[in-house]
């Protein structure tokens, strides 16, 4: 009798066209979430129908276990590629990524993407339970071997790169109050708190960005059977980042408040 794996869900429809046809990102989540329900709905659909085929054993209850698995097979597959969907709506509307590197990780999810709709639409054309059993294992195969690597190094580079951008952009705003430092300090002005803790500020951004070259390390020298602990890793890193920034946020909140005489 067909047993059938749930895909773990990477975090965070009906796209059937032969090459994939990209949205926004709020549109693609929006489908993913409501995809996500009917994924649920088909495989307790087949759940029961299978149970229904091992207790009888009847061509009808042969037949309703067939279709349910294939409903619950494609959905799958579709929520698979509606989450590289996802990553690729992300690449196109973040930043980061050189166009070196934009058509890189675009073209790897393409090629995955395309490769799940063909496999998808296969599902049509079998008619035994062993065969879509078969048609089942190979794409969990590919999944384990392959989709899962790209995706989870794909989500991890976005993630990096957005950390690297909001960085930058405090980065910016620490040269800034700098040279306004410098020239508010002419005036006679006692700069002492502030300044102490534009360097704190600055520390706290530099250790962030250590911490995010470190989960970019991680991200893309993915190996082995460990990626998902790696992929982790990398992300506890970015948390600690993500710490360092809003530490640093707050410092910068507080020197412009001295400045502006709060």
């Amino acid at each position: 009798m067909i047993k059938m794996k749930i895909l773990p869900l990477l975090v965070i429809y009906l796209f059937l066209t032969v090459k994939p046809v990209f949205a926004d990102y709020s549109t693609t989540l929006h489908s993913y979430i409501g995809l996500t329900d009917y994924y649920r709905t088909t495989y307790q659909s087949y759940q029961v129908s299978k149970n229904k085929y091992l207790t009888y054993g009847t061509l009808t209850s042969q037949k309703e276990a067939m279709e349910n698995g294939r409903n619950f097979l494609k959905a799958r597959d579709q929520l698979v590629m509606l989450y590289l969907q996802l990553l690729n709506d992300r690449i196109n509307e973040g930043g980061g990524f050189d166009s070196q590197q934009k058509d890189l990780y675009l073209s790897q999810l393409n090629v995955e993407w395309n490769w799940l709709s063909n496999h998808r639409s296969s599902y049509d054309s079998i008619s035994t339970l062993i065969d879509l059993q078969r048609s089942s294992d190979q794409m969990q195969e590919r999944y384990n071997t392959v989709v899962r690597y790209i995706a989870l190094k794909t989500a991890g580079v976005i993630l990096t790169n957005k950390a690297y951008i909001t960085t930058t952009s405090l980065n910016d705003i620490l040269q800034r109050l700098t040279e306004q430092m410098k020239i508010i300090s002419q005036t006679g002005a006692d700069l002492t708190i502030a300044e102490r803790w534009l360097i704190e500020a600055g520390n706290k951004t530099n250790y962030a960005t250590l911490k995010q070259s470190d989960a970019m390390t991680i991200f893309v020298n993915f190996h082995g059977e460990n990626i998902v602990s790696e992929y982790n890793k990398g992300l506890n890193l970015l948390t600690e980042s993500n710490q360092y920034l809003r530490e640093a946020n707050s410092y910068l909140s507080e020197i412009l408040r001295i400045i502006k005489g709060e």
